[in-house]
Protein backbone atom coordinates (compact mmCIF):
# COMPACT_ATOMS: atom_id res chain seq x y z
CA UNK A 1 0.00 0.00 0.00
CA UNK A 2 0.99 3.64 -0.44
CA UNK A 3 -0.56 4.63 2.89
CA UNK A 4 -2.30 3.24 5.96
CA UNK A 5 -4.85 5.17 8.02
CA UNK A 6 -4.88 4.42 11.75
CA UNK A 7 -8.24 5.41 13.20
CA UNK A 8 -8.56 5.56 16.98
CA UNK A 9 -11.55 5.07 19.21
CA UNK A 10 -11.37 8.66 20.53
CA UNK A 11 -14.14 9.75 18.27
CA UNK A 12 -14.78 10.72 14.73
CA UNK A 13 -17.75 11.94 12.80
CA UNK A 14 -20.31 10.46 15.17
CA UNK A 15 -21.64 8.38 12.27
CA UNK A 16 -21.32 5.07 14.10
CA UNK A 17 -24.17 3.70 16.17
CA UNK A 18 -23.80 4.91 19.78
CA UNK A 19 -22.91 1.50 21.25
CA UNK A 20 -20.07 1.13 18.73
CA UNK A 21 -18.72 4.59 19.53
CA UNK A 22 -18.89 3.97 23.27
CA UNK A 23 -17.51 0.44 23.50
CA UNK A 24 -15.56 -0.67 20.42
CA UNK A 25 -12.06 0.33 19.41
CA UNK A 26 -8.72 1.17 20.97
CA UNK A 27 -6.97 4.51 21.50
CA UNK A 28 -5.18 6.09 18.55
CA UNK A 29 -1.85 6.44 20.40
CA UNK A 30 -1.36 2.69 20.84
CA UNK A 31 -2.51 1.84 17.33
CA UNK A 32 -0.42 4.55 15.72
CA UNK A 33 2.77 3.58 17.54
CA UNK A 34 2.17 -0.11 16.76
CA UNK A 35 1.65 0.49 13.03
CA UNK A 36 4.65 2.83 12.83
CA UNK A 37 6.85 0.29 14.65
CA UNK A 38 5.62 -2.61 12.51
CA UNK A 39 6.50 -0.74 9.32
CA UNK A 40 9.89 0.38 10.68
CA UNK A 41 10.65 -3.12 11.97
CA UNK A 42 9.72 -4.66 8.61
CA UNK A 43 11.86 -2.13 6.74
CA UNK A 44 8.84 -0.61 4.98
CA UNK A 45 8.38 2.71 6.77
CA UNK A 46 10.14 4.76 4.09
CA UNK A 47 7.72 3.39 1.46
CA UNK A 48 4.38 3.66 3.26
CA UNK A 49 2.83 6.83 4.67
CA UNK A 50 0.75 6.74 7.85
CA UNK A 51 -2.33 8.87 8.38
CA UNK A 52 -3.79 9.38 11.86
CA UNK A 53 -7.47 9.84 12.52
CA UNK A 54 -9.22 10.02 15.88
CA UNK A 55 -10.25 13.36 17.34
CA UNK A 56 -7.65 15.45 15.51
CA UNK A 57 -8.97 19.00 15.57
CA UNK A 58 -6.12 21.36 16.45
CA UNK A 59 -2.51 22.07 15.57
CA UNK A 60 -1.49 20.49 18.87
CA UNK A 61 -3.31 17.27 17.95
CA UNK A 62 -1.56 17.19 14.59
CA UNK A 63 1.95 17.75 15.99
CA UNK A 64 1.38 15.15 18.73
CA UNK A 65 0.30 12.52 16.20
CA UNK A 66 3.26 13.26 13.92
CA UNK A 67 5.60 12.77 16.88
CA UNK A 68 3.93 9.39 17.49
CA UNK A 69 4.62 8.27 13.91
CA UNK A 70 2.01 9.78 11.58
CA UNK A 71 2.89 11.56 8.36
CA UNK A 72 -0.41 13.44 8.32
CA UNK A 73 -3.71 13.66 10.13
CA UNK A 74 -7.34 13.38 9.11
CA UNK A 75 -9.83 15.64 10.84
CA UNK A 76 -13.37 14.29 10.72
CA UNK A 77 -15.36 15.79 13.56
CA UNK A 78 -13.81 19.26 13.33
CA UNK A 79 -14.51 19.39 9.61
CA UNK A 80 -18.06 18.16 10.17
CA UNK A 81 -18.62 21.04 12.60
CA UNK A 82 -17.21 23.48 10.04
CA UNK A 83 -19.70 22.13 7.49
CA UNK A 84 -22.55 22.62 9.94
CA UNK A 85 -22.94 19.36 11.87
CA UNK A 86 -24.97 19.72 15.06
CA UNK A 87 -24.23 16.18 16.34
CA UNK A 88 -27.78 14.93 16.00
CA UNK A 89 -26.21 11.43 16.00
CA UNK A 90 -28.44 10.27 13.18
CA UNK A 91 -25.70 9.97 10.53
CA UNK A 92 -26.25 6.25 10.05
CA UNK A 93 -30.01 6.73 9.51
CA UNK A 94 -29.86 9.00 6.43
CA UNK A 95 -32.05 11.53 8.29
CA UNK A 96 -29.48 14.21 9.19
CA UNK A 97 -31.53 17.32 10.01
CA UNK A 98 -28.90 19.74 8.63
CA UNK A 99 -28.08 17.78 5.47
CA UNK A 100 -24.45 16.98 6.29
CA UNK A 101 -24.69 13.17 6.26
CA UNK A 102 -27.54 12.28 3.98
CA UNK A 103 -28.19 11.15 0.45
CA UNK A 104 -31.71 12.59 0.62
CA UNK A 105 -31.79 15.51 -1.87
CA UNK A 106 -34.47 17.32 0.15
CA UNK A 107 -32.37 17.24 3.34
CA UNK A 108 -29.14 18.03 1.47
CA UNK A 109 -30.62 21.38 0.35
CA UNK A 110 -29.92 22.63 3.89
CA UNK A 111 -26.21 22.91 3.01
CA UNK A 112 -24.96 26.19 1.55
CA UNK A 113 -21.91 24.80 -0.27
CA UNK A 114 -20.31 28.19 -0.96
CA UNK A 115 -20.52 29.26 2.69
CA UNK A 116 -19.47 25.89 4.10
CA UNK A 117 -16.50 25.58 1.72
CA UNK A 118 -15.13 28.88 3.03
CA UNK A 119 -15.59 27.73 6.63
CA UNK A 120 -13.76 24.45 5.97
CA UNK A 121 -10.92 26.32 4.26
CA UNK A 122 -10.55 28.71 7.21
CA UNK A 123 -10.48 25.81 9.70
CA UNK A 124 -7.84 23.95 7.67
CA UNK A 125 -5.70 27.08 7.35
CA UNK A 126 -5.95 27.86 11.07
CA UNK A 127 -5.09 24.27 12.05
CA UNK A 128 -2.02 24.09 9.80
CA UNK A 129 -0.88 27.56 10.91
CA UNK A 130 -1.20 26.50 14.55
CA UNK A 131 0.80 23.29 13.92
CA UNK A 132 3.55 25.27 12.18
CA UNK A 133 3.71 27.76 15.08
CA UNK A 134 3.99 24.93 17.60
CA UNK A 135 6.74 23.27 15.57
CA UNK A 136 8.59 26.59 15.29
CA UNK A 137 8.40 27.06 19.07
CA UNK A 138 10.00 23.62 19.40
CA UNK A 139 12.84 24.66 17.09
CA UNK A 140 11.60 22.40 14.30
CA UNK A 141 11.36 23.52 10.68
CA UNK A 142 10.02 20.28 9.13
CA UNK A 143 7.83 17.42 10.41
CA UNK A 144 10.68 14.93 9.87
CA UNK A 145 12.49 16.69 12.73
CA UNK A 146 9.78 15.69 15.24
CA UNK A 147 10.86 12.82 17.51
CA UNK A 148 9.34 10.90 20.47
CA UNK A 149 11.58 12.60 23.05
CA UNK A 150 9.73 15.86 22.28
CA UNK A 151 6.39 14.58 23.61
CA UNK A 152 5.90 14.03 27.32
CA UNK A 153 3.20 12.39 29.39
CA UNK A 154 2.44 12.73 33.09
CA UNK A 155 2.22 9.22 34.51
CA UNK A 156 1.53 10.21 38.13
CA UNK A 157 1.38 13.49 40.10
CA UNK A 158 5.18 13.75 40.37
CA UNK A 159 6.45 11.91 37.28
CA UNK A 160 6.67 12.97 33.65
CA UNK A 161 8.24 10.77 30.98
CA UNK A 162 8.93 11.32 27.29
CA UNK A 163 7.48 9.01 24.66
CA UNK A 164 10.94 7.72 23.74
CA UNK A 165 11.13 6.25 27.27
CA UNK A 166 7.48 5.20 27.64
CA UNK A 167 7.36 3.19 24.40
CA UNK A 168 9.72 0.83 22.59
CA UNK A 169 10.74 2.09 19.16
CA UNK A 170 11.96 -0.52 16.70
CA UNK A 171 14.93 0.02 14.43
CA UNK A 172 14.68 -0.40 10.63
CA UNK A 173 14.46 -4.09 9.73
CA UNK A 174 14.53 -5.27 13.35
CA UNK A 175 11.53 -7.59 12.90
CA UNK A 176 13.32 -9.29 10.00
CA UNK A 177 16.49 -10.03 11.96
CA UNK A 178 15.75 -10.26 15.68
CA UNK A 179 12.21 -9.36 16.83
CA UNK A 180 12.09 -7.98 20.38
CA UNK A 181 10.42 -10.26 22.97
CA UNK A 182 7.16 -8.26 22.96
CA UNK A 183 6.85 -8.77 19.20
CA UNK A 184 8.39 -12.23 18.73
CA UNK A 185 5.35 -14.48 19.25
CA UNK A 186 3.04 -12.38 17.07
CA UNK A 187 5.71 -11.94 14.40
CA UNK A 188 6.36 -15.70 14.29
CA UNK A 189 2.67 -16.47 13.66
CA UNK A 190 2.16 -13.62 11.18
CA UNK A 191 1.21 -14.82 7.71
CA UNK A 192 0.58 -12.49 4.77
CA UNK A 193 -1.90 -15.00 3.28
CA UNK A 194 -4.09 -15.51 6.36
CA UNK A 195 -5.72 -13.26 8.94
CA UNK A 196 -5.82 -14.83 12.38
CA UNK A 197 -6.83 -13.53 15.78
Amino acid sequence: PDFIIVDGAEGGTGAAPLEFADHIGTPLTEGLITVHNALVGAGLRDHIKIGASGKIATGTDLVKRMIQGADYGNAARAMMFAVGCIQAQRCHTNTCPVGVTTQDPRRARALDVHDKAARVQRLQHATVTSALQIMASMGVTHPTELHPHMLRRRIDPQTVRSYDVLHDWLTPGQLLTEPPPDWAADWKTADPDHFTI
